[in-house]
């Protein structure tokens, strides 16, 4: 009733269109955002910019009100645009549904695929991946690495884990070169880490190894999510991690 009926009659009390656009961030923080566009968010009335925080993300909305759609549109143009200037590849999409959707869209148009191997985030990056319909075509299956004795099924060789353990940067380059092997993908992914409550005994909670498999090389992500962070925070920042690895690799940015 609303879409069909009850927009339309709001609409028909102004004559005024109020159209916005959510620019999508990873890999800083929301007080960093807001120091550097904090005199263009002031400056500005109509349109307006401002910061909403997601777990490990940051979207900025630009609004704007005009008589049409396409004066709203011509007016959020420059704003968008700065914004992206500012932030550089830490923007990876305006209107974008979230990361995971993102790398979907970039592998489908190169016709790759990915696959997984998972410690700390339990299946997380399968699940959230798998969540979009299509993604059949881009992922080629997760393993669940929980134990060490999976680990070595998956092809980990036991001296790196005795020399440097389970949560290491070793073990994340094997892990994801491994599940590229064995699933035939064009990427493998990993994550290894602690996400608490407690300490393995030998690293702090919030210690986390994100790797990337690629044709060429290896890839690997050394994290400090915070000792104070708790445990889904920690799998959620972690596979927003793997995600923007992917996805700056699938568009030629630097990984790490």
């Amino acid at each position: 009733m609303m879409a069909h009926g009850g927009v339309q009659f709001l609409r028909s009390l102004s004559d005024e269109h109020i159209l916005s656009h959510n620019i999508m961030t990873f890999g800083m923080g929301e007080s960093r955002i807001e120091d550097m566009l904090r005199d263009e968010m002031n400056a500005l009335q109509n349109p307006t910019l401002a910061p909403y925080a997601k777990e490990g993300e940051v979207r900025l909305r630009v609004t704007a009100k005009a008589k049409t759609a396409a004066e709203a549109e011509a007016m959020m143009a420059p704003v968008i645009a700065d914004v992206k200037r500012a932030l550089g590849d830490k923007v990876y999409g305006v209107d974008t549904p979230s990361l995971e959707d993102t790398v979907l869209r970039l592998l489908l148009a190169r016709k790759e695929t990915f696959s997984a191997a998972e410690s700390c985030t339990g299946g997380l990056i399968a699940k959230r991946i798998t969540d979009i319909p299509g993604s059949s075509a881009v992922f080629r299956g997760g393993v669940t690495v929980y134990t060490n004795d999976v680990k070595m099924y998956l092809g980990v060789k036991p001296e790196t884990l005795e020399t440097f353990s389970a949560v290491s940067y070793e073990t994340a380059v094997e892990l994801a070169e491994c599940v590229r092997e064995k699933l035939g993908a064009t990427y493998g992914l990993s994550v290894t880490g602690v996400a608490g409550p407690d300490s393995d005994g030998l690293h702090a909670v919030g210690t986390v190894f994100v790797g990337l498999a690629t044709p060429a090389e290896t890839f690997v992500r050394a994290l400090q999510l915070g000792e104070r962070s708790d445990r889904s925070r920690i799998r959620t920042l972690a596979a927003n991690h793997a995600f923007d690895m992917l996805r700056r690799s699938l568009t030629g940015l630097p990984v790490i």
